[in-house]
């Protein structure tokens, strides 16, 4: 996945922040409540997601490290609270939601900080959008698994994987044996980055 910069996040507000811990399976925010508080993620991961009324499932995002979890709703009233998923134990520091709305009208460097922020998703999830149309799913699954490995080891299911790319479960299943079976991945628990260079050739590569 293509990078985007953001700008760095000021340190007075980051430690305005209480630290918080959610473990694997559980919900930071529960679909229907409220939202008065936002997450900034210092490690772990979460799936964001839609439950659409055909029975259908849309994956919109993982968020990890340094990512916000309910940013938007500073500047928005959001009409309904997406489901969401710890996938990787998450530890985040937490903020009062309105607390931090009023720092954005007084503090000229939070808000455009955020706005930064905001950008940078924005544009991350429409270059993701193109590259459904144009890459490989190779390409586009070595680059998932670089993105969101853990010391070398990458855990994600493949159901939640083929969601979110918008394909099979038989694909996803499909290539990732292929990588097995050329030596770059290595099944164990879930799966282990044998050759970190030969999958970033993948990822990289043009087609």
């Amino acid at each position: 996945m293509k990078q985007f910069i953001t700008c760095e996040i000021p340190d007075h507000l980051i430690k305005m922040g209480q630290e918080k811990r959610f473990p694997k399976g559980s919900n930071i925010f529960k679909v229907g409540e409220s939202i008065s508080r936002c997450y900034y993620i210092c490690s772990g991961a979460v799936k964001i997601y839609i439950d659409h009324e055909n029975g259908r499932r849309s994956i919109l995002d993982f968020a990890g490290r340094e990512d916000w979890l309910g940013e938007l709703s500073i500047f928005c009233n959001e009409d309904f609270t997406k489901e969401n998923k710890v996938v990787d134990d998450i530890c985040c520091l937490e903020f009062d939601l309105e607390v931090i709305r009023n720092m954005c009208k007084k503090d000229a460097e939070v808000s455009f900080y955020f706005a930064s922020y905001i950008s940078s998703k924005l544009m991350a999830r429409s270059f993701r959008l193109s590259e459904y149309l144009n890459y490989s799913l190779e390409k586009r699954l070595a680059s998932f698994i670089l993105t969101h490995h853990k010391e070398g080891l990458y855990g994600i299911s493949h159901t939640d994987v083929s969601e979110y790319m918008n394909v099979s479960y038989r694909h996803i299943l499909f290539v990732m044996k292929k990588f097995c079976d050329e030596g770059i991945m290595k099944k164990e628990k879930g799966y282990f980055i044998a050759d970190y260079k030969r999958l970033q050739e993948i990822a990289e590569r043009s087609e």
